[in-house]
């Protein structure tokens, strides 16, 4: 493991990236597609992100264009934009 710390942070630097933006998240699916979740944020929505074993970090969970976190209404719109947009068609649902 390099100082960064995790895979995904790697992953990001390597790739030029700073967060895990649509685009990144487009790039990262298609190299990675297992470890991709769903998981409620509160009374807010459902976040997208992926899992890593090392830590974690915000820069695992999907962002919008300005940098926050990238919400959604339903799990089954998390994981509609996930099939759709990332190709992943079995995430994991934490929903708690």
């Amino acid at each position: 493991m390099s100082a960064t710390g995790d895979e995904i942070t790697e992953w990001l630097a390597r790739n030029g990236r700073k967060t895990l933006d649509v685009e990144a998240a487009k790039l990262l699916a298609a190299e990675s597609p297992q470890q991709w979740y769903v998981a409620s944020f509160g009374i807010k929505g459902y976040l997208i992100g992926k899992m890593t074993l090392q830590k974690y970090s915000a820069r695992h969970i999907l962002v919008d264009d300005s940098g926050q976190t990238k919400l959604f209404p339903t799990i089954e719109s998390a994981t509609a934009f996930l099939r759709n947009e990332l190709k992943i068609t079995n995430p994991h649902v934490f929903n708690y």
